[in-house]
């Protein structure tokens, strides 16, 4: 009976004190494992880069959006710049493409990753806009133990940490660019992707309303630079992020090289929307100095169009780091000629042997 009356008065009281402390332990462990995306709420990874700082460490950058979608306001995008639509049907071009443009932005979200078998979480919280970013170090070895691993050529892959109940898989993907190679910089709109930036309203339509078209043959002459083996293609336009899937569904279709996406940030409610509509110039030379900053030791080659700045953004880029860029292509859609004023003072100073002004990439 002591004993029994020891059990009741003693180790009973322990073994509830002992269950409410493994009870708090497990609900802090489920509360650490627990994702802030919701049931509503998507995530896009962009396709970023990653480089060697040194022969022992990589930077490997992560780009990201969350947010709620919200297709029905898309509407009024339609009605107010009289789009029409060929499809009518609920999952017409038109919503697909404009839905993203009306979605509800989730701000101060910490985002975790699945890498390389780690649970990351991301320092930075997700801004007023949705986006979030980071930019990791890795061990060198770690790194090439992971391109060993993949089967998706020189991209690292990894996922969001969802919550236990979500069966979702929200996917993305780092770019490794080799300290010596060569890095294709391109444009998108009118170098590879018939757009017609100069006529507004056949622009917004191009983008919106009927199915992207590429550029004839300039597929071709990218995957004939592809072949010289190490190099690397990265997109860099002035159009926003929410025409990130669309685009890079295109480059998919049409046979273009994947690589790193590098676009305008652009939100109804904030300055961006007003700067959208301003010179794209800064955004560009902004991210091709990034790009060739982070690899002094590559080499570049320029590609875009005559329809905005593109030769001007370039030619300062060349004078810039003329070690770095070998090549400039630009595509004429304004039918000026290589003779013309502006190419004969754009490119002044430059070796003629560096640019080129085609028509028909088939003669490229």
């Amino acid at each position: 009976m002591p004993l029994l009356k020891r059990k009741n008065n003693t180790i009973i009281p322990l073994l509830a004190f002992l269950t409410g402390l493994l009870s708090q332990s497990a609900a802090s462990l489920l509360l650490a494992e627990t994702s802030p995306i919701k049931s509503d709420e998507v995530v896009t990874f962009f396709p970023t880069i990653g480089y060697p700082i040194n022969g022992k460490t990589w930077a490997l950058h992560i780009h990201g959006w969350i947010y709620e979608p919200q297709s029905e306001i898309s509407l009024l995008m339609r009605h107010l710049f009289n789009l029409q639509d060929e499809e009518n049907d609920d999952n017409s071009l038109f919503k697909r493409r404009a839905g993203r443009f009306f979605v509800d932005n989730e701000r101060g979200k910490q985002i975790a990753i699945h890498l390389g078998g780690k649970r990351i979480k991301l320092n930075n919280k997700s801004a007023p806009n949705g986006h979030f970013s980071d930019v990791l170090r890795l061990p060198a070895a770690k790194v090439n133990a992971l391109r060993r691993q993949g089967k998706t050529g020189d991209f690292i892959p990894f996922e969001a940490v969802t919550r236990t109940n979500d069966s979702r898989r929200f996917h993305g993907k780092i770019q490794l660019i080799e300290k010596q190679g060569i890095s294709v910089i391109s444009d998108i709109d009118d170098t590879i992707k018939i757009s017609e930036v100069q006529d507004k309203w056949a622009l917004l339509a191009n983008t919106f309303t009927r199915p992207f078209q590429p550029v004839p043959k300039m597929a071709n002459f990218y995957n004939a630079i592809a072949q010289q083996g190490n190099v690397t293609f990265h997109y860099v336009s002035a159009s926003p992020w929410q025409l990130y899937q669309p685009l890079r569904d295109f480059l998919s279709t049409n046979g273009f090289p994947a690589g790193s996406f590098h676009m305008r940030l652009f939100r109804w409610k904030d300055s961006t929307f007003f700067k959208f509509f301003k010179s794209s110039r800064y955004h560009k030379i902004k991210a091709i100095q990034l790009l060739i900053e982070c690899c002094r030791q590559r080499r570049f080659i320029l590609i875009g169009d005559s329809g905005e700045a593109d030769p001007e953004i370039y030619a300062s880029i060349a004078r810039r780091y003329p070690q770095q860029v070998i090549r400039i292509f630009i595509r004429d859609v304004t039918g000026e000629g290589e003779k013309a004023r502006r190419y004969q003072k754009t490119f002044k100073g430059l070796p003629k042997s560096l640019w080129t002004v085609f028509r028909d990439a088939a003669r490229l």
